[in-house]
């Protein structure tokens, strides 16, 4: 078994899960993960995001598991998984991987996503194969969009009802 590395911030903790919590929390036993999770992080997309990243995971190596799993996002205040951050898979053949994001809305507008997603941000850049991170975000989605532009994401097209970011590295 891998050592899961944790990611830490001023404010948060970022903990890799396992292919087996992940497993937990797709089937409504968030109980059995070591962190109590706050029901209002466990929306209904991301449950579904949960369920295709444990199909993309049965399919790699576990030493690259952190590039798929989501990383659990703990306050480090009471220790609470309150929210969802991660890759949709290793970098691609340009060098960027997508990441997408989640957290409860008793914790939003209070910079906690902005600073999850600098911190997972620094773990990425620390891999010569990633040149940077892309994300898709609804128009609508003001919080997310918000969350990106602190992180100096850039704009780089509008599809449809979709906005499309990057954050280059190198």
């Amino acid at each position: 078994m891998l050592e899961k590395r944790i990611l830490e911030s001023e404010r948060l903790l970022l903990k890799p899960l396992s292919f087996n919590e992940l497993l937990h929390i797709n089937n409504n036993e968030i109980d059995t993960v070591e962190i109590l999770i706050e029901l209002e992080a466990m929306l209904d997309f991301v449950k579904l995001a949960i369920s295709k990243k444990i199909e993309k995971m049965q399919k790699v190596s576990e030493d690259v598991h952190e590039w798929y799993t989501y990383w659990l996002i703990i306050d480090k205040d009471n220790q609470k998984g309150i929210g969802f951050i991660g890759f949709k898979g290793l970098p691609d053949e340009n060098g960027y991987s997508e990441v997408g994001y989640s957290i409860s809305s008793n914790y939003r507008k209070k910079r906690l996503m902005t600073e999850a997603l600098e911190t997972l941000a620094k773990w990425a850049y620390g891999f010569q194969d990633s040149k940077g991170i892309v994300a898709k975000v609804l128009k609508t989605n003001i919080g997310s969009s918000k969350v990106l532009n602190n992180c100096n994401f850039k704009l780089v097209s509008s599809i449809g009802q979709d906005d499309n970011y990057i954050l280059k590295f190198r």
